[in-house]
């Protein structure tokens, strides 16, 4: 278990879910984690695991979509773990106004949406860029959704957050790759995390939308946070060199029916 040994990670939205088990399956596999969320108990407690296991880890708290919060966070990790390797940008939210269409949508829910989906990764993006070019590059991993690329009636602002945000990785692909720098999204469909329940708890009817959601998915089942956690090990690995601008579904072929 060292696909990642030595490499030096920042894994924003790591203290619950996608997140969380993307930072430990990291942990795994050797490399050295900045958890990075907004709780600090959540925080704490995903770093103790990890430490518990013999692996380093190191506590961030802030908000991504905060400029300040993102330049102290990537300072201080950059400085606790002697350089940058990998980031993963997976802190997000999901629709804050429930689900509603484009005309009931609130301007506060849409913007807050956009800030934390898409303006976060682009400031994350634009504060770990200057360490990954002063050493020997890195790599990025966006967590963006099957609803990026698919629609799905009363989800606009998440679905226009995670658009964006495959584009804003296909421009660090390009922008940066003869700097040695790598850009990917993973593209999962309903993965069981507290995300997933909040937005089953969100609609009228929880059952009724479980069933709606789960026919949308031909593999017949929900994904699990491991299998999410296991293929962002191999994009943020040197097994996925020359993979790069890739938008990767991870979604049991939701997104090609």
């Amino acid at each position: 278990m060292s696909r990642l040994e030595g490499k030096r990670a920042v894994v924003s939205g790591a203290s619950s879910g996608i997140g969380e088990g993307i930072a430990g399956a990291f942990a795994a596999e050797g490399a050295e984690v900045t958890i990075w969320g907004r709780d600090e108990s959540r925080v704490a407690a995903v770093s103790a695991r990890i430490e518990a296991d013999g692996r380093r880890a190191h506590r961030a708290l802030g908000d991504v979509s905060v400029p300040d919060d993102v330049e102290r966070v990537m300072a201080d990790a950059v400085t606790a773990m002697g350089g940058l390797d990998i980031v993963v940008n997976c802190a997000g939210i999901g629709e804050l106004d429930g689900w509603v269409p484009v005309h009931e949508h609130s301007l506060d829910a849409w913007e807050r949406t956009i800030a934390v989906n898409t303006t976060g990764p682009f400031l994350v993006s634009k504060a770990a860029i200057p360490h990954m070019l002063r050493g020997d590059g890195g790599v990025f991993l966006h967590i963006s959704s099957v609803c990026s690329t698919t629609v799905w009636a009363g989800d606009s602002a998440y679905s226009v957050s995670k658009a964006g945000l495959n584009m804003l990785s296909d421009h660090l692909a390009v922008e940066y790759g003869n700097k040695g720098i790598r850009s990917n999204t993973l593209c999962p469909g309903e993965i069981l995390t507290p995300m997933h329940e909040a937005a089953a708890s969100a609609s009228p009817d929880a059952k009724e939308w479980e069933r709606d959601v789960l026919a949308r998915h031909p593999i017949g089942r929900f994904g699990e946070v491991h299998e999410v956690a296991q293929a962002a090990v191999f994009l943020c690995s040197d097994e996925s060199g020359f993979l790069t601008g890739a938008n990767v579904p991870i979604d049991g072929a939701y997104s090609r029916v």
